[in-house]
């Protein structure tokens, strides 16, 4: 059998009703975020039925893909445009998130020539260094420069944070977001649709009860996915924190010692693997490996521990598993995000869609 991701959509929907109406209590409306499950139709159906309204990706090939297949709900291209993309961006998607006049200048023509009225959330950086204006002079000449173009529309203020920098969001710096977009609003004469304070690690400010007024949108994958809190990385109480779930196949079982024998150097995909002296192990491989996955999940047998992997194998200790694992037996792993992803852009693994 090939390897099998297991998707509870139920469970999904019932994340994300609960954090719609967290957020939606403190005047915050959500877009949900797609890219992970490279926008899996079924995922994104069960995100409208609970109550999404935008739907956010990074690749403008998966914002095609959900217009393609009957996906009806307002679609965001997260990655900053590349010019070279410019005329699919307008075709697909309803609003692009930007921080160049050049490329705004090319999406203005672009939506001149397609009949449309294209969105812009501007973005700017709070210190994360990815991406977005930094200085408020640059960032409200472009705002100025805006004002005479007629195809694209000022839209919101974004940000980002915990991605590349790992800044944390907190009151103080999405204050600093809140400020700047009221210079926006000053110097066009308007409120913006969308002051959007970030991903899922902001959703956290909520919980804490520490979000500033004056954000009104955040985009959210992880929490939806996986309940969690991210950034303090734990789970919230009462969600549902095992919505995909990774079903492989045990093609060896055997009795091993626990650190490899010999002089060693560079492992499998320029890893220098560290390992613990635990004596002889049992060790089980199974059918899937890093071209397909990440190791940031848990197996599901209890007393079982994940070694490591390569290409092709994962290999998992199964010494003090509380089951007799043998080859051909099927072992489950709690998936989190990286790994969850990772299967999603493998042709190597099935899908499953379950309902309770």
């Amino acid at each position: 059998m090939r390897a099998t991701v297991n998707i509870n959509t139920d469970k999904i929907k019932y994340n994300a009703a609960i954090i719609l109406k967290t957020c939606h209590d403190v005047g915050i409306d959500v877009a949900a975020v797609t890219k992970m499950h490279s926008a899996d139709i079924n995922i994104c159906s069960a995100l409208l039925e609970s109550g999404v309204k935008y739907l956010a990706d990074s690749r403008i090939e998966n914002i095609a893909y959900m217009s393609e297949n009957g996906i009806d709900a307002e679609k965001w291209l997260m990655r900053i445009v590349a010019p070279s993309i410019v005329p699919d961006v307008v075709k697909y998607a309803d609003m692009s998130f930007n921080s160049d006049i050049s490329t705004i200048r090319l999406l203005n023509d672009e939506a001149n020539r397609q009949g449309k009225k294209h969105k812009i959330m501007l973005m700017w950086d709070l210190g994360d260094l990815r991406e977005g204006y930094f200085e408020t002079a640059h960032l409200l000449s472009c705002v100025r420069d805006m004002k005479d173009l007629d195809g694209v529309e000022l839209s919101g203020l974004g940000t980002n944070l915990s991605c590349y920098g790992g800044v944390k969001p907190t009151r103080t710096n999405l204050t600093r977001l809140v400020e700047v977009a009221s210079m926006i609003e000053n110097e066009t004469g308007r409120k913006l649709d969308h002051i959007s304070g970030g991903n899922s690690t902001s959703y956290s400010l909520i919980l804490e009860g520490n979000m500033p007024e004056g954000i009104t949108n955040l985009r959210i994958g992880d929490s939806f996915y996986f309940g969690r809190d991210v950034k303090k990385r734990e789970y919230i109480p009462g969600m549902k924190n095992d919505c995909f779930i990774l079903e492989g196949e045990v093609v060896e079982v055997k009795i091993k010692p626990s650190v490899p024998i010999g002089e060693r150097g560079y492992a499998a995909l320029n890893s220098l693997p560290e390992f613990e002296d635990r004596g002889m192990i049992k060790r089980a491989i199974i059918s899937v490996g890093k071209q397909d996955i990440d190791l940031d999940m848990t197996p599901i047998d209890e007393g079982a521990l994940i070694l490591g992997a390569s290409s092709d194998h994962l290999l998992v200790d199964v010494t003090d598993c509380t089951r007799d694992i043998k080859v051909g037996d099927k072992m489950q792993f709690n998936m989190l995000y990286t790994a969850t992803m990772r299967s999603f852009t493998s042709k190597y693994i099935d899908k499953r869609y379950i309902n309770e």
